[in-house]
């Protein structure tokens, strides 16, 4: 039974052959995906035991996302499992309005558009701003205008959002880092990943 990891990025190793990358570079992905012209997982229906995909679904438009989860679903085997690690926008909200310049998050922010775009300054907001609209790091496969973050959600609204796609809201549990109900997860926290951050994360897991 086949698994899936979105974007699993440079340092991740398979766990074994059951798993399958999908990723917009040829040289991550098994399943090469352009999710900003994205249709359907090119993937039988219910053959697919588990998903995992960390910081990388806020990459995805608010027309692809919803597509990409509806498609997730569909290829679950019943009692399959969805892990997303996202941007808990909600906890950078609250350092936005408490002023903290000195927020991990924020600090790195600053630094990335002061380097890429040779900013002298760079505003409290335009670091928040990243959670939900940011440019691309990628400019290579994306080009110098594409969009790195272009969606964002809160507990709330993820949930929703994977209601719509036929997820049940009983089934849908915020995690922490490292804590998960199938084992086929426990690679995270093993390599470095932006899930690792747990400090500016929000966990989700669901089961179909």
């Amino acid at each position: 039974m086949n698994k899936l990891h979105f974007g699993p990025g440079p340092n991740w190793i398979k766990p074994s052959s059951e798993w399958l990358t999908v990723d917009i570079d040829k040289e991550r992905g098994d399943i090469q995906i352009d999710f900003n012209k994205f249709d359907h997982l090119p993937i039988e229906d219910t053959s697919i035991y588990s998903i995992y995909g960390s910081h990388v679904f806020e990459h995805m438009s608010i027309f692809a996302a919803p597509k990409v989860f509806k498609e997730c679903y569909r290829v679950l085997v019943p009692g399959g499992y969805l892990r997303i690690v996202l941007p808990d926008v909600k906890k950078s909200l609250e350092e936005y309005l408490k002023g903290n310049y000195e927020y991990p998050l924020f600090q790195r922010r600053m630094q990335f558009l002061k380097e890429r775009n040779n900013f002298t300054e760079v505003t409290l907001f335009e670091a928040l701003k990243g959670d939900f609209l940011s440019p691309t790091g990628q400019t290579s496969l994306l080009g110098n205008e594409g969009l790195a973050h272009q969606n964002a959600w809160d507990l709330e609204s993820i949930i929703i959002e994977l209601t719509r796609v036929g997820f049940q809201r009983s089934k849908i549990k915020q995690m922490e880092w490292k804590k998960t109900d199938c084992s086929d997860f426990s690679f995270e926290g093993s390599y470095p990943s932006e899930a690792n951050e747990e400090y500016r994360s929000l966990y989700i897991e669901a089961t179909k």
